[in-house]
């Protein structure tokens, strides 16, 4: 198992019907011994052994966002690599996409330590290292997340009205898998 995120470099028009067109700046990815693996632009092809070796990607927001910009380097196969979603299996719980840092705020008394503006910022300045701590960051909380659930059986979210509320999680709801292929299984 690991956990990812990536940054990516500013673009004009946040479009997500775009994705094909967004460039990473950065991927942060931990194992799940707590390695922490560095992945700049010109790195990306050396993440494709790895993500396809694991047997789970763990990521938030990941299915529809992380794994497709990383398809515009690796190919639109990584899209089909076996993924946990912790948005997507909360967001079937509670009705609502929430944000990673109000989960980990009411679920771990953490919070993140900026936006995701700031990351294109710091890529623009050239100041690496706040970029790099800003998504590993990122990584840590959400491997923290996924290990707060799993052995609690829950996580905490804000409400639409902003109270605590708690809700059963099941990290299997945010599950993607490759569809297997159909095999003709006559005996002729």
């Amino acid at each position: 198992m690991i956990f990812l995120d990536i940054e990516t470099k500013a673009v004009e028009n946040f479009d997500f019907s775009k994705l094909n067109e967004f460039q990473i700046s950065y991927t942060g990815v931990i194992d799940d011994n707590g390695n922490e693996v560095d992945f700049w632009e010109e790195d990306i092809p050396k993440l494709k052994p790895i993500l396809e070796a694991t047997d789970w990607i763990v990521g938030y927001n990941s299915i529809s966002f992380d794994l497709p910009v990383i398809a515009n380097y690796l190919g639109t196969e990584v899209n089909e690599l076996p993924q946990i979603d912790l948005m997507v299996a909360v967001h079937k719980q509670i009705g609502f996409r929430p944000k990673l840092d109000d989960l980990v705020s009411a679920t771990l008394g953490r919070s993140k330590i900026g936006k995701g503006l700031d990351a294109t910022i710091y890529w623009a300045n050239g100041e690496l290292d706040k970029l790099r701590e800003y998504c590993m960051e990122d990584v840590r909380l959400t491997r923290d997340l996924y290990e707060f659930g799993k052995k609690n059986g829950y996580v905490n979210y804000y409400d639409k009205q902003g109270f605590v509320r708690q809700t059963k999680v099941d990290w299997e709801l945010g599950k993607k898998v490759k569809k297997p292929v159909e095999q003709n299984l006559s005996l002729f």
